[in-house]
């Protein structure tokens, strides 16, 4: 039940997402294949990504919204971390097979080789970075349009998955499919918006920012 908590956290951060109706203003990616290879020939030339982000979390039990800020980090090949900075500090660290989760109060330790939950989440996320996210097995991915914005979609296949969320759009820039904003919506109804702003390509990232320790 903890490991499935944390899986949950780690994709809640950033990537996965149930198809439902299509959102207003959208339409149908006209070829998908072109822009599949549009966005894998983008992020192969990412070797680091780095941006900030604002979340606010909508929770059917409480009228006030929870507002929280951090940064985001990226390293080829898979190397991630994600660290709450307001109004709390909660950092999750994943480094190859293993993964890190601290908090105020203590510092947990997760070799995702032991559980597939782990190893479908690292995954996912690690595809959201590559730009291969169509080839996961574990989701079904459909991408829509509009003007200025694509808009990627993918439903969970295993029970596992959609045991956590209902629902998340993946809003990316149609000029260098950046990922600007993220809707997720849990199982239960709550859900949770994020932005990412001043995100950046390709600067130096010190290791030390993905060491599990």
């Amino acid at each position: 039940m903890r490991m499935l908590r944390v899986a949950g956290s780690i994709i809640f951060l950033f990537c996965s997402l149930q198809v439902c109706a299509q959102s207003k203003g959208y339409q149908p990616v006209k070829d998908v294949r072109a822009f599949q290879q549009s966005l894998s020939g983008a992020n192969a030339t990412r070797q680091t990504i780095s941006s900030d982000f604002t979340q606010v979390k909508n929770l059917s039990m409480l009228a006030e919204k929870i507002k929280s800020k951090g940064k985001f980090y990226f390293k080829k090949e898979d190397k991630v971390r994600i660290e709450y900075t307001h109004p709390f500090s909660y950092l999750l660290v994943m480094n190859g097979g293993q993964l890190m989760v601290k908090d105020e109060q203590k510092t947990s330790k997760i070799n995702t080789k032991n559980s597939k939950t782990m190893q479908s989440v690292n995954r996912i996320i690690i595809d959201c970075m590559r730009g291969t996210v169509f080839q996961n097995p574990d989701f079904k991915t459909l991408a829509y349009e509009n003007a200025n914005t694509y808009l990627l979609s993918l439903a969970p296949a295993t029970p596992v998955m959609k045991k956590m969320f209902s629902k998340i759009d993946v809003y990316m820039s149609r000029k260098n499919f950046d990922v600007d904003h993220l809707t997720m919506t849990e199982t239960g109804g709550d859900f949770t918006d994020m932005d990412f702003t001043n995100t950046q390509h390709n600067v130096s990232l010190n290791e030390a920012l993905f060491k599990v320790k």
